[in-house]
């Protein structure tokens, strides 16, 4: 499902241009604030509640009518349910896909022992590609300190051919992480680096 989130995410935006919030500093329903560069947008429960009929039903936006109704009810349902929010960028589309970040929460815990992280690191490529469906190639897998918190950063290579993923998990509480995902086309992927970081360091836990 992660990477049709991933794929979604930038299709909607042309549904939703008009509608969305602008960035800056934004709140997020998973409990905690973020400084976002005023360059994205978000699309969060608010954006999709005005703009069901729009988005998932039986005639969508033609940007999107497209995708199939049921991946657009599944990823709509989720960001309705309050189960994840979007972030994306309003410029410097390539190739017909925008850089976005998505923000979810994940019932686990990370890997405590650097045998546990290695041995993640090894099984990750394999498993990602099984669910991408291609050869998928890792190029950062480790352990950082975001927002005074343990994080597992991942970089690898994105679920559509061109683009790159970089991620976050942050051990909110036991049992609980906070993931950001971000996915950037390859010619974007210095900028992303830069403004990625930036979001991810501002984070203001409550």
């Amino acid at each position: 499902m992660q990477h049709r989130l991933v794929t979604f995410g930038a299709i909607l935006i042309a549904a939703l241009w008009v509608s969305s919030a602008w960035a800056g500093d934004f709140s997020s329903q998973f409990g905690f604030g973020i400084s976002v560069p005023d360059v994205w947008l978000v699309l969060s429960q608010h954006e999709v509640a005005d703009n069901a009929t729009l988005l998932s039903g039986e005639s969508p936006n033609e940007a999107i009518a497209g995708v199939p109704k049921s991946m657009r009810e599944a990823v709509v349902d989720r960001i309705r349910a309050g189960e994840l929010e979007i972030f994306y960028r309003q410029e410097s589309v390539t190739d017909g896909f925008v850089d976005n970040v998505n923000v979810m929460t994940q019932q686990t815990n990370l890997p405590n022992s650097r045998p546990q992280i290695d041995q993640l690191c090894r099984l990750l490529p394999a498993e990602f590609s099984r669910v991408f469906g291609r050869p998928i190639g890792m190029d950062r897998c480790e352990v950082r300190e975001r927002a005074a918190r343990r994080a597992l950063y991942l970089q690898f290579d994105g679920a559509i051919p061109g683009t790159t993923t970089l991620q976050y998990q942050l051990q909110r509480q036991r049992g609980e992480t906070l993931v950001l995902t971000a996915t950037a086309a390859n010619a974007n992927l210095p900028r992303m680096l830069g403004e990625f970081e930036q979001m991810v360091a501002s984070i203001r836990l409550y």
